[in-house]
């Protein structure tokens, strides 16, 4: 990954991020997904200014705020909102799975969009991804309806897309900017979304939902995103994908060490699957 710090920095934030599917279970039980998404954004922007100063300085021109602005509806908004639509109906650790095909989608997504050529080994790890959702879907499949994967894999594809958006327009920009404001802009989204239904309002915060917004906010926004910009504006996807299998890896443990959740033979087999074609789609 280029060096000892890249490394321990990806390892962090696989972690950060794998923590937050077990909390945001448990969180959409005081508050509604479009609440959550809203938020989380708003914890998060204190401690992320606090990080790092530098990232209050404005952006400049119209364009670069306007593809910040796009950057942070996939990344963010429509990400997160998604996403946590989705596992109302989903346990974690089919959630984590389904979401993270984005490095998968993000390689058939750049065949489409930037006319890339797709090697016969990374059509193979395409399909073998997407097998796994399959097989870790099967066992849900009697009891849960469609919805839930559907809105993950809606989640997933919103994620990849911000990928492409930010190699291509934003890797040149400074990190600590991008990922600042493009918080901000996807926190004003999820304002005006919660103000068309109505939902705008104060919420009552326990002790237990301020404790869940806060490791949500904090490690799992703040830190994370800050992390992932920073790895995203040195090293290219194909670097990184091989990685991102530990996120659904360490969000079962968790998921198991936290909450409980049986982790079932299908959940194993479809991250077995997800795991090989991550690799094999990094390849070549």
């Amino acid at each position: 990954m280029g060096g000892r710090l890249d490394a321990a920095l990806f390892l962090l934030m696989s972690i950060f991020w794998a923590l937050n599917f077990p909390l945001v279970k448990v969180a959409l039980d005081y508050v509604s997904p479009f609440q959550l998404t809203l938020l989380r954004l708003l914890v998060a922007l204190p401690f992320l200014a606090a990080l790092m100063p530098r990232s209050l300085r404005p952006l400049r021109g119209l364009r670069s705020n306007l593809l910040v602005a796009l950057f942070g509806a996939l990344d963010l908004f429509l990400f997160t909102t998604l996403w946590f639509l989705g596992e109302r109906y989903v346990t974690p650790s089919l959630s984590v799975i389904i979401i993270y095909t984005y490095p998968l989608l993000i390689l058939v997504l750049s065949g489409a969009i930037l006319g890339e050529r797709i090697a016969r080994v990374r059509a193979i790890g395409a399909l073998a991804g997407f097998a796994g959702i399959a097989v870790a879907y099967l066992g849900y499949f009697a009891a849960y309806s469609p919805a839930g994967p559907l809105l993950l894999l809606g989640a997933s594809a919103s994620f990849s897309l911000a990928a492409i958006v930010y190699r291509r327009y934003l890797a040149g920009e400074d990190f600590a900017r991008v990922t600042f404001y493009h918080i901000v802009y996807a926190a004003l989204m999820a304002a005006a979304l919660l103000a068309a239904l109505g939902q705008l309002r104060p919420m009552p915060l326990t002790p237990e939902l301020a404790t869940l917004l806060l490791l949500v906010g904090f490690p799992g926004t703040a830190l994370a995103y800050a992390i992932y910009v920073y790895l995203y504006s040195k090293h290219e996807l194909g670097m990184i994908a091989p990685y991102l299998f530990l996120v659904p890896a360490f969000s079962i443990l968790l998921s198991y060490l936290l909450l409980r959740a049986a982790i079932t033979p299908y959940e194993l087999g479809g991250f077995a699957l997800l795991a090989v074609g991550i690799y094999l789609s990094s390849r070549g």
